[in-house]
């Protein structure tokens, strides 16, 4: 009869190392650039992805995504423009004094808007509608000046600290816009670390996957369509990439032309950033040959452990023989090149007790990559294991008792027998 207890009593660990994933080969023009995989996090390109950068209005995915997780309750609120979020001076008088002498958050006249006023009114919505659909820097600032209660440092503050428990450890925003300041910077990597954390919030995807936006009449002006400035997903645009499903466009002088955007295909989820590009058109050309390099991957697979006879062995407790084994269909994994797994094979043996037959599991192989489950396949007898005469009398005490009263029995005679 089959006797194998519930839980483990072994693990042992083999085939394991260290696999070398090989990067994507891809040119780009872009002076920083990834390409990460949203779901692991795996980085398959990467052009001095952990070098500073001015991320210009990229800083608006954080905007963004900060204010809807944390402001959930504004989003229907009128709020009324104020001239302190709406002041704008030229560059150059902001950069004189090193930008020391006016808040970083002002605005500039060059600038990327939705032609806000002073005192016009408007939905929280619409206001982050426009931060993230057209860029309007002025909607930043208000949205920034209305979640802070007021104050736009305040809230520039609560979102740094929800940045860095994101795990951005090069950046630092200083105004919700991402108009040039010489310490407002992040990473390629970094921005691609919050465009994963983005994908995973369905209201903010939902805002930037919108190809426009009908800024709605107000106290102060009328209704206008205004565009999406992310031609990936613009299905007129020359730029336009079917598998894109969001991203954010940036731009100032410093900064040059920068793109955050993501892409799916086949259920593959990627994320792409390219920073300091030249010109606007570039942008675009070099995430759409990111993605569609990395779409075009073939998958290779690996076999660790093959179906039929294991080498593995081990006595079993109260067996005549130890048991050997064999499994039934082979451990394999399948990936991409460029995201190859750190991959190993363990071997966790059930507690199993004579009697066995063969083809009883006595244990189970798991595969895993980066140490996560991905497969197993259990591990059966390929021998019949018979008690051993000992353990088989320890299984059956009543053979004991009917021994040792046979064995009184006999003692009893042959004493009275000998008197």
């Amino acid at each position: 009869m089959r006797f194998i207890i519930g839980f483990l009593i072994c693990v042992s660990l083999f085939l394991s190392g260290v696999l070398h994933a090989k990067p994507l080969s891809c040119s780009v023009s872009a002076e920083s650039a990834i390409v990460m995989n949203a779901d692991t996090g795996k980085i398959l390109f990467q052009k001095n992805a952990f070098e500073p950068r001015y991320p210009a209005s990229i800083t608006k995915i954080a905007t963004g995504l900060y204010t809807i997780k944390f402001f959930p309750h504004l989003m229907d609120r009128q709020i009324r423009c104020s001239k302190e979020a709406l002041k704008c001076l030229t560059e150059a008088e902001k950069s004189k004094g090193n930008y020391s002498k006016y808040p970083s958050y002002v605005l500039e006249t060059d600038m990327s808007h939705m032609g806000l006023k002073v005192g016009e009114e408007m939905r929280f919505r619409d206001l982050l509608l426009g931060t993230m659909i057209v860029s309007g820097d002025d909607a930043a600032n208000v949205i920034a000046e209305t979640a802070g209660n007021g104050s736009i440092e305040t809230f520039m503050e609560g979102m740094n600290q929800y940045l860095a428990g994101l795990g951005l450890k090069n950046t630092k925003f200083l105004n919700p816009h991402g108009l040039h300041h010489p310490e407002h910077v992040s990473t390629a990597y970094d921005i691609a670390l919050l465009a994963r954390e983005a994908l995973n919030e369905p209201r903010y995807m939902a805002m930037v996957k919108m190809s426009r936006f009908d800024r709605p009449e107000t106290n102060k002006q009328k209704a206008v369509t205004l565009r999406q400035t992310n031609k990936l997903i613009v299905k007129s645009s020359e730029h336009y990439y079917p598998y894109a499903t969001s991203g954010k466009t940036g731009y100032h002088r410093r900064a040059r032309h920068n793109l955050a955007a993501t892409a799916e295909k086949e259920g593959r989820r990627l994320i792409a950033v390219v920073l300091s590009c030249e010109k606007r058109p570039t942008m675009f050309e070099d995430t759409k040959k990111l993605f569609q390099t990395a779409f075009q991957e073939e998958k290779t697979q690996r076999t660790l452990s093959p179906r039929g006879a294991q080498k593995f062995q081990r006595e079993v407790r109260g067996g005549k023989t130890p048991v050997s084994t064999y499994t039934e269909e082979a451990l394999t994994l399948s990936f991409y090149p460029s995201e190859e797994p750190e991959i190993r094979c363990q071997l966790i043996w059930d507690k199993a007790a004579a009697p066995l037959k063969m083809g009883d599991r006595v244990g189970e192989l798991q595969l895993l990559a980066d140490n996560i489950p991905v497969k197993k396949a259990p591990l059966l007898a390929a021998n019949d294991v018979e008690m051993s005469f000992f353990y088989s009398l320890r299984q059956r005490p009543y053979l004991l008792i009917a021994i040792g009263a046979l064995l009184l029995i006999a003692l009893y005679f042959l004493i009275k027998r000998r008197r």
